[in-house]
């Protein structure tokens, strides 16, 4: 009967072990995943020489084909006193800063963006919904026809 009983606090131990580490996995998957998205809108971004309707498509065609399935409210909120380029499609949550001189270089022959999209975590037994942005900021961009 003593056996039993220890045997019993070793499986929940166990249990309780894979539940963490299950949950450190998804969370580090999810989080991969945020990072994809947010490297595929600056690769867009950069690819068109900024952000304009060419590049918008293409970044609801890229989420859509990713599965980023977030939808938007409409708002976003400031970046290093910066707003947002517009306010975002209704289809998916994610931000675009543009800043336009590199505080790095002080010159104003460059630019470059920042892309704020969000990780979510939804725990309906707790009614608990979590949304964690990641922001991520291009390389700088050099404007040509200045």
């Amino acid at each position: 009967m003593k056996e039993s009983i220890a045997s019993t606090y070793i499986y929940n131990i166990l249990i309780i072990f894979m539940v963490i580490v299950f949950a450190f996995v998804m969370g580090t998957i999810i989080y991969y995943k945020s990072f994809k998205i947010n490297k595929s809108i600056l690769a867009i971004i950069e690819k068109y020489e900024g952000y304009n309707n060419l590049a918008k498509e293409e970044i609801n065609t890229d989420l859509k084909s990713i599965g980023y399935a977030l939808k938007s409210d409409g708002t976003c909120p400031q970046k290093n006193g910066v707003s947002a380029v517009e306010p975002v499609s209704t289809d998916y949550k994610y931000c675009i800063y543009y800043f336009p001189n590199d505080t790095n270089n002080g010159s104003d022959k460059y630019y470059s963006y920042g892309v704020t999209t969000y990780i979510t975590f939804d725990f309906p037994l707790f009614n608990l919904f979590l949304k964690i942005p990641i922001y991520t900021k291009s390389n700088r961009i050099f404007r040509f026809n200045t």
